[in-house]
């Protein structure tokens, strides 16, 4: 058990997955002794003769996949909505139309440090930010999460870590549009030239995200997340 986490038990536990449910955060599952894994979302709680259940939702051919691993104990971790991560071990108690029902665990682990689920970005994706004299520069954008952005450039652009940029723009393609998110402050965490293919990357961190455009850019990261795992990864 990782030293830096809480462990929250007895009521808590319950009252903490209520929260869960109530936020509207995906988790991700992972079935013990295999690498099935995929998101879900949590949608209520119920009881039966076992004790308290939580219902998940789940994806085609899931009952043939839990007919093949019955018994095993499943892995669930999320993040909460201050982006720190939480996990804990469970047992799938019935599956029904509805969805699947799996025990409320004894204890659930909180970790203390936060954690970004960082995606690639897709072809297109840019960044906009101030330049030199008032020059808008463009950038590359290779990868991103809620807590930074990782892009290319193919100029230097004077950037050193622990710079601090203002007013960037972050624009994603999204089905037939863009996504722009504003990002009121970064800094600057990374900066590595390549010279021989005349790049030079750079790693910023997000210092300010508006709450409306971080809600926003969560349910984008989330639907990019469903995306990758709406089937069962082997």
């Amino acid at each position: 058990m990782d030293s830096s986490a809480e462990i929250i038990r007895g009521t808590e536990v319950k009252e903490t997955l209520q929260n869960l449910i109530l936020s509207g955060q995906m988790c991700k599952m992972e079935i013990s002794g295999n690498s099935h894994c995929w998101l879900t979302l949590p949608s209520r709680m119920g009881e039966d003769e076992k004790g308290i259940l939580l219902l998940v939702d789940h994806f085609r051919d899931f009952e043939e996949i839990f007919s093949a691993s019955q018994g095993e104990e499943i892995l669930v971790e999320y993040l909460e909505n201050d982006e720190v991560p939480c996990r804990f071990l469970s047992r799938i108690s019935q599956i029904d139309f509805r969805g699947v029902w799996v025990e409320i665990p004894k204890k659930i682990q909180r970790n203390q440090k936060r954690k970004f689920f960082r995606l690639r970005a897709p072809v297109g994706t840019e960044l906009f930010f101030p330049g030199d004299e008032g020059k808008e520069e463009k950038a590359t954008v290779k990868d991103y999460s809620l807590g930074g952005i990782a892009f290319l450039t193919s100029r230097v652009v004077g950037l050193k870590p622990g710079d601090r940029i203002e007013n960037l723009r972050l624009c994603i393609p999204e089905g037939r549009g863009i996504l722009e998110v504003f990002i009121p402050l970064a800094t600057v965490i990374r900066a590595k030239p390549n010279f021989s293919q005349g790049q030079t990357f750079y790693a910023l961190e997000f210092l300010e995200l508006p709450e409306g455009i971080k809600k926003e850019f969560t349910r984008h990261i989330f639907r990019k997340q469903r995306n990758l795992f709406h089937r069962v990864i082997k």
